[in-house]
């Protein structure tokens, strides 16, 4: 029999500075989680960058267990993390950018692509919406070929859109994110260690 300690879930986020490591047990199952720098192709308008907003460093949920997607989608404040997409754009210029996960290859046990629950809100009117791909929490998806705007191949993405100044001055724009991951509720449980390694990115090009 399984003792109870087999059966937990340990998700826990820790970020340091671009670096943010998520533990997620089934058993004990983990999560990595790297915020890379972001690339931008075309115009030269500046840099488009991630930027956390989690200053605490670290989040944590331990000894739950796979949730379900209604649940998943209402993990409280302590359990999501907190990210922007910003750039200093240049005097009329627009960018179309996309928010990609990409996973890392481990040599440890994995969990399948499927064990896996996105969830990604924007926020806007002074609250968080959802968002159109993962508008129902997604598993994750992979690209069948690079993106137009460089998403990789193998790639998931998360979101489109777009950072526009139409002023005659160049100006910082920015779109804030929610973001929350869950072990989905039928993720079979057994006492093997699993990991999930993903990396968080974002790329745009000028319109």
């Amino acid at each position: 029999m399984i003792q109870t300690e087999s059966k937990q879930i340990l998700l826990s986020i820790i970020s340091i500075a671009v670096l943010i490591i998520a533990f997620v047990g089934v058993s004990y199952a983990t999560f990595v989680t790297v915020f890379e720098d972001s690339q931008i192709n075309g115009i030269s308008t500046g840099t488009i960058s991630l930027k956390l907003k989690n200053e605490n460093g670290a989040l944590s949920m331990e000894n739950a267990m796979p949730a379900s997607d209604v649940d998943g989608m209402m993990l409280d404040d302590n359990n999501v993390y907190d990210f922007e997409v910003q750039s200093m754009l240049s005097a009329q210029t627009t960018l179309n950018y996309e928010i990609y996960v990409e996973k890392i290859k481990t040599d440890k046990p994995t969990l399948s692509n499927s064990d896996v629950r996105f969830y990604l809100e924007k926020y806007e009117d002074n609250a968080y919406k959802s968002t159109l791909i993962t508008q129902n929490p997604q598993p994750f998806i992979p690209l069948e070929n690079n993106s137009f705007l460089g998403s990789k191949k193998g790639s998931m993405i998360l979101y489109s859109g777009t950072l526009s100044n139409m002023t005659s001055h160049d100006k910082e724009i920015k779109d804030s994110f929610r973001l929350r991951m869950w072990v989905a509720q039928d993720t079979v449980i057994d006492s093997i260690s699993r990991d999930f390694n993903i990396k968080l990115n974002v790329v745009a090009k000028a319109m």
